[in-house]
């Protein structure tokens, strides 16, 4: 063996070393970062065990709310400081416990990537709009990347610019006096499938009639990935959303064996 290769080959073995660490728990890769809620979580949602087919760690910010997030993270960028903070010491408990990726249950959250990344000890994925590059390259010419979001007033270039996608895209968001929108912002105990899904349509339709050009869509509320199926069938396009997202990470955390 030459000398390189010796190098080389110490090099992999330190590699493999530094991914032995002491675990708590065993066998999960994705822990999960889970803002204060109340509302009713239906299966599909990051929120709902059955949606994994792979076990997940959840931690709980308390205190910190969705309202509390889109506001951080649209608003003075220095006023989010000590919410990343909170996020980086919460991430670092569930790498204690043993997880391999860090994901959070707010796509608003992509605006802490870069913070996080640089803090944190394991792969982080805030967002499901951290897709948007990768399906953009996907579409056929002059088709373009539409984004659902929950509130639209909320989603800045500061967003977009944090997962290294365009700032003009075709956005549309959930009407405030919608009935999903409003359950979220009240904590409902419980949700009706049927009447949210309505809500996300309406909001899908209008994202398609303004801009026809959609050759895609993500998602980047959480909470709608329940209904992606829907509205794949529906307007005949695909549909990325956080578990899309999470389940490539988790692909990548775990590879299949074959």
């Amino acid at each position: 063996m030459t000398t390189q290769s010796l190098s080389e080959a110490t090099v992999a073995i330190d590699a493999r070393a530094l991914r032995a660490r002491h675990r708590t728990i065993h066998g999960v890769s994705i822990g999960i970062l889970m803002l204060d809620t109340g509302f009713q979580r239906l299966p599909g949602d990051i929120g709902h065990g059955v949606t994994w087919p792979f076990p997940v760690q959840y931690g709980l910010m308390t205190g910190i709310t969705g309202p509390q997030i889109m506001a951080a993270t649209s608003g003075d960028a220095n006023a989010a400081v000590p919410l990343i903070e909170r996020f980086v010491e919460a991430a670092q408990q569930l790498v204690d416990l043993g997880v391999d990726g860090i994901t959070t249950s707010c796509g608003f959250l992509v605006a802490f990537q870069q913070a996080l990344t640089e803090r944190c000890a394991v792969p982080v994925a805030t967002s499901a709009l951290l897709q948007i590059p990768s399906v953009a390259m996907l579409l056929p010419r002059r088709q373009r990347v539409g984004i659902l979001t929950a509130r639209a007033a909320s989603l800045t270039p500061r967003h977009l610019l944090a997962a290294n996608a365009p700032t003009d895209l075709p956005v549309a968001g959930l009407r405030e006096d919608s009935r999903f929108f409003c359950n979220n912002l009240e904590n409902a105990p419980r949700v009706d499938f049927d009447e949210q899904a309505e809500d996300l349509i309406e909001c899908a339709e209008r994202l398609f009639r303004a801009h026809p050009e959609t050759g895609a869509v993500v998602s980047e509320c959480s909470n709608f990935a329940p209904y992606s199926a829907l509205l794949s069938e529906r307007f005949g396009v695909p549909v990325f959303d956080i578990v899309t997202m999470v389940e490539w990470f988790q692909s990548g955390l775990r590879p299949r064996q074959f």
